[in-house]
């Protein structure tokens, strides 16, 4: 098979998969945001939303089945699933027609009023009137720009910090609703087409730094403390911050 890539591409692409499955282990998110951007420099967006799939759906079943016992004890939010799951069949759709660079910018919009809200209010919750209107509106746009541009991670994480979540509970859950997110891509990918053979083959050789750094990055998760843990997942959407305008704005 003819990848049209020379080594210095692939060990780019690695290096951004090796780097995203990090911090996915470790945070509960991150993978794609760190990892789609190295690809979309070398097979396009769409291609590189259409084979991180793969890898995505493995990551996030890891998580949930290493942090089952969370299950438990996790509450579901519906109002925030199905108004996602929805709008992300709709935003594939989108992604297969348009351009993403919008639906980016919506994002990166977004995610800096949650930041905002949460570093000037770092006790700040989504629940009562508030949580009843802001979760599923932001549920809706969120769910779009996660089938549009393939990286709703942002938002989502930001969104689920908000429950205020013990650690484990809040990386099993980030697991939970972007492996469901996964798979309605897959299924929505299949149906329009975007999911050839070549995508799905090059989706199984990303396994292999994924499997090696999420799992690095589980393992370090043990070691950090409450503090260091919300510290790192607010760095990490600080992070995702920077790169949507930096990518939405075409700097």
């Amino acid at each position: 098979m003819e990848f049209g890539l020379d080594l210095y591409s692939l060990g780019i692409i690695g290096l951004g998969l090796a780097l995203g499955a990090f911090v996915k282990g470790l945070t509960g998110m991150g993978l794609p945001l760190v990892a789609v951007p190295f690809m979309a420099g070398f097979l396009g967006a769409e291609h590189a939303i259409v084979v991180m799939q793969i890898p995505g759906l493995v990551s996030n079943v890891w998580l949930v089945w290493s942090h089952q016992r969370e299950a438990r004890v996790t509450p579901v939010r519906y109002d925030m699933i199905v108004p996602a799951c929805i709008m992300t069949v709709v935003g594939v759709w989108f992604l297969a027609v348009s351009d993403d660079r919008i639906t980016i910018l919506l994002l990166a919009s977004a995610v800096a009023c949650f930041l905002t809200l949460l570093v000037l209010n770092p006790s700040f919750r989504l629940d009562g009137f508030i949580g009843r209107i802001c979760t599923p509106i932001a549920s809706l746009v969120g769910g779009f720009v996660q089938g549009a541009a393939g990286v709703s991670g942002p938002l989502f994480s930001t969104l689920i910090m908000s429950f205020r979540l013990p650690k484990e509970t809040y990386v099993f859950y980030n697991g939970l609703v972007f492996g469901l997110f996964n798979v309605l891509q897959i299924i929505a990918m299949l149906c329009l087409g975007m999911f050839t053979m070549e995508r799905f083959l090059e989706g199984c050789l990303a396994l292999i730094p994924l499997c090696a750094f999420q799992f690095l990055g589980m393992k370090t998760m043990g070691y950090a403390s409450p503090r260091v843990f919300t510290g790192a997942v607010i760095a990490v959407i600080v992070g995702m911050e920077i790169k949507l305008l930096w990518e939405g704005l075409g700097l």
